[in-house]
């Protein structure tokens, strides 16, 4: 009998999936579960092995996602249209992870639950090819056109317990959580405040806090002083930036399927984190660096949305990223009150901003040379609107 690895979340969808494969498809499964976020990993084992699968895989990658992905999305300043990628860089691990295991295991083929609408089956399909295109990949829910009230009625078949799911579709890792689905869907309406979990609704918050952060080539190293591994700062900063209001994404996104759709993110600890990390940026870094950069950090964004985190450009971004970044070091303060950050402090030793050129208390800089500057400057924009204009003459 041939095997096939199930990605396996322990929900409705998977379950029914373990059984569907067994029954319709006469093949063996075995299930692969990674702990990026707050999963119970010793729950959801159990689960699979009493729905009968040959093996029932579980291991916590948080650690590793942070390191491999989510620091390179911090040094890539890392938005798709106005919010940190959380569910994004997760995705590729997954397949990487189900691709290595479906080997070890002699599995043919990879399942996982995504739909046809959504850009998860992107993600998933295109890394697991790009490893090993001769892998079959498999999205039953996509592929035999399930929907919900057919999965209860098929769980209740075969003895499946059917958990009480949450009001919406949560997707959740320790870079973010993201939401959709039920009232989020009608645009018409404001959010409720049942969707909040990470962050704390605005007129709920205190008097804010001010934190410091410190960076090491572009990594946040420090918290108020206390130094962290990334995989801990992140999740102190989604407690420290979600108790103020900060990280809640409320908006319009275009999926790669060309669907428009209402997502709502949660990323307070991300959005502090980058927020802080172009301020270092800003201060460190000369203009064109600047401007090269923001052009490669949309790049990186695009392609890491897009489901193209294996495609060989990424490693040149990734290596362009790298080295811009070695001299992203120094420590800010920030004001965090009621959704907003503000900047109260900022200090580098690799500092670009020179206080002796730039005071008005000093006569430091030459302020005679500027005529001259002035003067060779202006002629590419005078020179072609003048002959333009005799142009404009000559016609009429």
């Amino acid at each position: 009998m041939d095997k096939v690895l199930l990605l396996y979340s322990g929900g409705l969808d998977t379950s029914v999936m373990v059984k569907w494969i067994q029954q319709e498809m006469k093949k063996e499964v075995v299930t692969l579960t990674l702990n990026i976020g707050n999963s119970n990993l010793d729950e959801i084992r159990e689960k699979a092995l009493s729905l009968g699968v040959s093996d029932a895989i579980v291991m916590d990658v948080k650690n590793e996602f942070a390191e491999k992905y989510i620091k390179k999305e911090i040094l890539a300043d890392g938005m798709y249209e106005g919010y940190p990628l959380s569910t994004a860089i997760a995705r590729p691990l997954m397949a990487e992870k189900a691709v290595y295991y479906a080997g070890e295991y002699g599995c043919g083929t990879i399942a996982h639950g995504s739909t046809g609408k959504g850009n998860d089956q992107v993600r998933f399909e295109v890394t697991a090819k790009a490893i090993d295109e001769n892998i079959n990949v498999i999205a039953p829910v996509r592929d035999w056109n399930m929907n919900r009230p057919d999965e209860i009625n098929y769980a209740k078949k075969y003895g499946i317990k059917v958990p009480k799911d949450g009001k919406y579709s949560v997707d959740e890792n320790i870079w973010g959580r993201s939401a959709e689905g039920s009232t989020i869907e009608n645009i018409a309406n404001p959010l409720e405040n049942d969707v909040y979990e990470w962050v704390t609704p605005l007129e709920e918050t205190g008097n804010g806090e001010t934190i410091d952060i410190e960076f090491e080539k572009g990594i946040p190293k420090m918290i108020n002083g206390a130094e962290y591994g990334l995989e801990e700062l992140v999740e102190k900063m989604n407690v420290i930036a979600g108790r103020n209001g900060i990280g809640l994404v409320n908006h319009m996104e275009d999926r790669v399927t060309g669907i428009k759709s209402h997502e709502v993110y949660e990323v307070p600890g991300a959005m502090a984190i980058l927020y802080a990390h172009k301020m270092i940026e800003s201060l460190t870094l000369n203009k064109y660096e600047l401007d090269l950069k923001e052009y490669m950090d949309n790049q990186w964004s695009n392609f890491a949305y897009n489901g193209l985190w294996y495609d060989p450009v990424m490693e040149h971004i990734n290596q362009f990223e790298s080295s811009l970044n070695n001299y992203v070091n120094g420590k800010i303060k920030l004001k965090l009150y009621k959704g907003n950050m503000v900047m109260k402090s900022i200090e580098s030793d690799n500092s670009v901003y020179n206080y002796e050129k730039i005071s008005y208390d000093n006569s430091n800089f030459n302020q005679d040379s500027a005529r001259g500057f002035i003067d060779i400057y202006k002629n590419n924009t005078v020179y072609t609107n003048n002959a333009r204009k005799q142009k404009i003459k000559v016609i009429q």
